[in-house]
């Protein structure tokens, strides 16, 4: 009977143990599941339309453009301070700075970017009135490749940045700021084994992903350039490679302007789509 029960005893302090343990596994498992949860930075982004409609942007303030590069002239605007806005709205203490982009959405879909941390150094305002706008309108027109167009909702503008520096972004018909990692786009849209295609990807980020997307990735104002099907699909190759050097020879009162992009680099932006169309997905 005393080897039973102490057998009984071993037993029932065995399973004691293995109930603790399992017990303090799963905490530590849903602690850790809770702290990565914490540290997943959500998407951030400010409806700028919004803000303005709840009284929210800030100190109207009039500030003077010399050179402005959208109407090639000294301009003045009523504007809103932009860092005074992002830090009134955004915890920026919680945003890894560095490896984070801040996106400007535009009402027809154009999308550029730049390095957060540059735009947190400089001194930009959020234009939303032309004070030599003629009466009865908000914007004097602007006249771009024979179209004509306003400045609505917003024109992001800056006292003291250089207008040819194309690191720094000038969009009007603002409507949204996001906030992206800089890594998103290199980690789905980057060639993993082709240093041909990634003369051409380099290319196409710097010059043409704020208009137009790759397997929904960029901008909204062009044409989706790879889904379903890839433009070097259904233009040919030779053509395309002079179009995107000159779209203007190839249609009247095209949106897409001249970027000053050689023939050979060219070539190199449809090797990196011809890449891409092998790579389809969305």
């Amino acid at each position: 009977m005393k080897l039973k029960t102490l057998k009984t005893v071993k037993i029932k302090f065995l399973i004691s143990c293995f109930s603790i343990f399992s017990f303090l596994s799963c905490n530590q498992q849903r602690e850790q599941k809770i702290e990565q949860s914490v540290n997943v930075q959500p998407e951030i982004a400010l409806d700028l339309v919004d803000l303005q409609s709840k009284n929210k942007l800030g100190k109207d303030t009039v500030v003077t453009i010399a050179k402005d590069p959208v109407y090639h002239k000294t301009k003045k605007y009523h504007a809103a301070n932009a860092l005074l806005l992002l830090k009134n709205e955004i915890d920026l203490s919680k945003v890894d700075i560095k490896n984070t982009l801040i996106v400007f959405e535009c009402i027809d879909g154009y999308k550029p970017e730049m390095s957060l941390e540059l735009f947190l150094k400089t001194n930009p305002f959020l234009a939303f009135k032309d004070v030599d706008a003629p009466k009865g309108s908000n914007w004097e027109k602007i006249i771009k490749n024979g179209n004509e167009m306003n400045a609505d909702p917003f024109y992001l503008v800056y006292t003291s940045a250089p207008t040819k520096n194309q690191e720094y972004k000038w969009p009007y018909n603002v409507i949204k700021f996001h906030f992206e990692s800089k890594n998103k786009n290199i980690e789905a849209l980057q060639p993993k084994d082709d240093e041909k295609a990634l003369k051409g990807f380099a290319l196409f980020q710097k010059q043409c992903i704020t208009c137009h997307a790759i397997n929904g990735i960029g901008g909204e104002m062009g044409p989706e350039l790879n889904y379903p099907k890839s433009v070097t699909e259904y233009w040919k190759e030779t053509e395309l490679v002079d179009y995107i050097v000159d779209p203007a020879s190839f249609r009247n009162k095209v949106k897409m302007p001249t970027l000053g992009i050689t023939k050979q680099e060219s070539k190199e932006i449809v090797d990196y789509l011809k890449y891409m169309s092998k790579n389809k997905k969305i």
